[in-house]
């Protein structure tokens, strides 16, 4: 028999499958595989991949390539966010320079958003991102959320917050079903990985996860605006 904490992992499993299925970003990969050269021994494909409206195509002798070739093309089009879980400073000076970033983004490429889905910053960073797409529908925002369940100690006030960015994410990436030591790192660099640049709000002193992100970002060489 199922105790209660087994029980809310599967339902909220479930719940986020749900939301991975509703709210997934419109995305569709179509290829042509070819055989080529003189004795028709060497493949070769055409590939075409279209989110949210836009297009991306190339071609390779693998899909593999192809691929990791869109990949290249979709991180050079998107932002991470990493920031402290208490905000230090003033809100509405800080939401107004969030604004003011999420919007320059935008207006120079950045289509796609991506947040850790923590209290504080990323809360806000994701509310930040979500009235923007209102003006302008084709951004598409990522909730990477470490584990199933990270809400869990959140307060009333928050949990409702995580559920309608959930709710309301273009995608939901679930990293893990369970807690481990480093999901949240994971979480981190997952982040990192996908985006060429950050935006950050970061003390410049305090450790943790932040500081963690901020410096991996700085060894991966993306660009970064912290707005401490």
């Amino acid at each position: 028999m199922l105790n209660s904490a087994q029980i809310f992992i599967l339902s909220y499993s479930f719940y986020i499958k749900q939301l991975s299925v509703c709210y997934k970003m419109k995305e569709k990969e179509s290829y042509i595989e070819k055989q080529k050269g003189i004795f028709g021994d060497t493949t070769w494909f055409t590939y075409r991949y279209e989110v949210n409206g836009m297009v991306y195509e190339t071609s390779a002798g693998s899909l593999d390539i192809c691929r990791k070739a869109r990949d290249k093309w979709m991180k050079m089009m998107s932002v991470a966010f990493t920031g402290h879980r208490t905000i230090r400073t003033n809100k509405y000076a800080l939401s107004v320079s969030l604004n003011e970033e999420v919007r320059f983004c935008y207006e120079n490429g950045i289509r796609f958003f991506y947040i850790g889905c923590a209290v504080g910053f990323d809360i806000m960073a994701a509310h930040t991102i979500l009235e923007q797409r209102k003006q302008y529908p084709d951004m598409v925002l990522v909730a990477v959320v470490p584990y199933v369940g990270q809400d869990v100690y959140f307060n009333k006030e928050d949990k409702q917050r995580y559920a309608d960015i959930l709710r309301q994410a273009d995608k939901v990436v679930v990293l893990s079903e369970y807690y481990y030591a480093q999901c949240y790192a994971h979480r981190n660099d997952y982040m990192i990985s996908h985006a060429c640049r950050l935006i950050a709000y970061w003390d410049g002193k305090s450790a943790g996860g932040t500081s963690y992100t901020f410096n991996k970002a700085q060894k991966k060489k993306l660009v970064i605006h912290n707005l401490f």
